[in-house]
């Protein structure tokens, strides 16, 4: 599990609990909220329900002596239980684009179980909201001092902040437990059901009508009253089971908790009520309908009447006429001959604008076809560019080509010549690979989860080498260059770190302690020898040299991050406190810089001095109130630090000295 959780959930208060299966059904009787371990595997509580078991099983408590740290607010179990367990981030939002409030609501509306974690890019703290179902439960811990802050004000704190949040699945499962001992016989808070009627206690009654109440008051409150063909459906819901008859139910386990969070399912609407609302959506479709023909039927009516009265009678008409026969055929006469030279003239006007825009649109094409033309020519004389180019770019390769075979043809014929290398040269040159004959067959993964065994491990993990030199020829120290790599101090502290160190850890039980150690191992993929850090901080200019810190083994994940550093000291006088001082000094800008780098190992081919185990000492001592659960560990923040290792080198095998396990 997680150490940071661990460092957190270690300084709660802790309580009294019973040993073995029979403590754990103690605080599932007592409704407890919070974190039990038997010092290797750990198991988070919410209201006496077992919400997730970690680095083992449940089974593991039996006969165990059990530690119960009760947790300062019930959102914290859940909360570190979702992120021990299996998480998935389904997005990130900038709350400046897309505000807390709103995927609130969304999440809420649904039946989402995860958090939303606001920690990126905020300085002020970290803030969380946990999400089970339709309910929601935030929390924060806000400035240096880390203060706890729960409810309302936690998510009001984390609205009113700018910076990254990230929306992250998990999965919640409650745990069963084993079966009670004979002399238990108070019911299972946890996985078992239970009737309210088996509790001698009226105290555990009153906490579920209490709860219950809550609900139903909040649900009254927000909720539009029903018409009187709802009260059927009330009536079917009294009848059902109460909450303490459904514990065994997940949704109903967590009932309590949407009346602690404040956040209820809104009412749906009845089928009563959408079918009225469907009835006068299509009452007043058809009265729309009506309306529309009424107004078409009266313009109708309106225009026929105009029409009638507009119209003259024949015999006015006709009258008319008579009278003014003849000079109403003098005007007409003039009338048409004024038309007829108007006509004549428009019609000249409009083929003399016609043929000028014909003549620009021909102009306009003539345009074109020459500047594709222009187009076409200088794109010609480029590719005849680099057509020459590449002809001349062709002769000095089939030029070269003539070269490199000859050159291959004298280097078979002469025999290499021998290279010599010393020994500092030679590692300063080497990389060593992690690989494996066949990946199925178990990986440092494995062997870390406990899977695999190390002597299956060392049969299948190889450690593969990349020189920037030859090594055909190359000898170093009389030796082929090989033998004498496999030999070296450094090639030999590497396969004892990777194969037997993890081992050594689980079977001195010390997981917990060294967590970030050994979490570790499985990142390896390179090691370096005299290999250099960047230390650069994050806030540095572009224009300042890069600092470096440079060790004699540094070990690397896939992405190139240094994971362990490592001193060496192969004279065969002790070694003392100097050399400690310098490995902390040139490892605490690495640990700054790199929240990846998990531990610092100090190598000796003698022995360590009194001084030297007191320098490790004074630069793991965490302060006078330190409660941190880590052994030899130096803290340079909340968030990061690193194990301090000494390490002894002996007839051929190596013992870690401190911590001492």
């Amino acid at each position: 599990m997680d150490a940071e959780i661990l460092d957190v959930v270690t300084e709660w208060e802790t309580r009294s609990v019973g040993d073995g299966v029979g403590g754990l059904y103690e605080l599932a009787d007592g409704e407890f909220s919070g974190a039990v371990t038997d010092d290797a595997t750990w198991a988070f509580v919410l209201n006496g329900r077992f919400v997730g078991v970690f680095d083992g099983d449940v089974h593991d408590f039996e006969d165990a002596s059990l530690t119960a740290y009760v947790a300062p607010d019930v959102s914290l179990p859940l909360l570190y239980a979702m992120q021990a367990g299996d998480t998935e981030v389904r997005g990130q939002y900038y709350s400046n684009d897309t505000p807390l409030t709103d995927i609130h609501d969304t999440l809420s509306a649904g039946s989402f179980v995860g958090y939303v974690e606001l920690s990126e890019n905020v300085l002020s703290g970290d803030y969380y909201v946990v999400y089970y179902g339709e309910r929601s439960l935030p929390v924060a811990y806000v400035g240096n001092s880390r203060r706890l802050v729960t409810g309302d004000e936690a998510f009001d704190l984390a609205a009113d902040e700018v910076g990254i949040y990230s929306v992250v699945d998990a999965s919640i499962e409650v745990v069963d437990l084993p079966e009670r001992p004979d002399d238990a016989t108070e019911p299972v808070g946890g996985a078992v059901a239970a009737s309210a009627d088996d509790s001698d206690d009226p105290s555990d009654d009153e906490d579920v009508t209490v709860a219950s109440s809550a609900v139903s008051e909040t649900a009254e409150d927000e909720t539009p009253e029903s018409s009187s063909e709802d009260q059927p459906a009330e009536s079917s819901s009294e009848d059902a089971p109460s909450t303490a008859d459904a514990q065994s139910d997940t949704a109903s386990e967590f009932e309590a908790l949407g009346a602690m969070s404040g956040v209820e399912a809104e009412s749906a609407p009845t089928e009563d009520e959408s079918a009225e609302d469907e009835a006068v959506d299509a009452d007043a479709s058809v009265d729309d309908m009506t309306d529309d023909a009424s107004v078409e039927s009266v313009e109708t009516d309106e225009g026929e009447a105009e029409t009638v009265d507009t119209e003259p009678t024949p015999d006015v008409a006709f009258g008319a006429s008579e009278t003014s026969d003849e000079s109403a055929t003098d005007e007409a006469d003039a009338a048409d001959a004024e038309t007829e030279a108007e006509t004549t003239e428009t019609e000249e006007t409009v083929t003399e604008t016609a043929d000028d825009a014909e003549l620009q649109r021909l102009r306009d094409e003539l345009d074109a076809a020459r500047d594709a033309k222009a187009d076409l020519e200088a794109e010609r004389d480029r590719l005849a560019g680099e057509r020459d180019e590449l002809r001349a770019e062709v002769d000095r390769l089939q030029a070269r080509v003539t070269e490199l075979e000859a050159e291959i043809e004298r280097l078979e014929t002469d025999e290499e010549p021998a290279r010599t290398l010393d020994s500092a040269e030679a590692l300063a040159g080497t990389n060593l690979f992690v690989r494996y004959e066949d990946r199925a067959d178990g990986t440092l993964e494995d062997a870390v989860s406990g899977s695999l065994a190390p002597d299956d491990l060392r049969q299948n993990l190889r450690l593969d080498y990349h020189t920037e030199f030859e090594t055909e020829s190359a000898h170093v120290d009389d030796q082929p260059f090989e033998t004498f790599l496999r030999a070296t101090p450094e090639h030999r502290f590497t396969q004892w770190l990777l194969l037997s160190l993890a081992s050594e850890i689980r079977r001195a039980d010390a997981r917990t302690e060294l967590t970030k150690l050994y979490d570790a191992i499985e990142d390896v993929d390179r090691i370096d020898f005299h290999g250099t850090v960047d230390v650069t901080p994050d806030d540095a200019e572009e224009s300042e040299a890069a600092p470096t810190e440079t060790f004699d083994v540094v070990f690397r994940d896939k992405m190139g991050n240094s994971v362990f550093v490592a001193a060496f000291d192969d004279s065969r006088d002790p070694t003392r406190a100097s050399p400690i001082q310098s490995l902390v000094e040139n490892a605490k800008p690495v640990s700054d810089a790199l929240p990846s780098f998990a531990a610092a190992f100090a190598v000796t081919t003698s022995f360590f001095e009194a001084d030297a185990m007191e320098a490790a000492v004074d630069a793991t001592r965490g302060g006078l109130f330190s409660r941190s659960s880590r052994r030899s560990y130096v803290k340079r923040s909340r968030k990061t630090g690193f194990h301090l290792c000494l390490v002894e080198a002996r007839d051929g095998d190596f013992f870690l000295t401190v911590p001492e396990l």
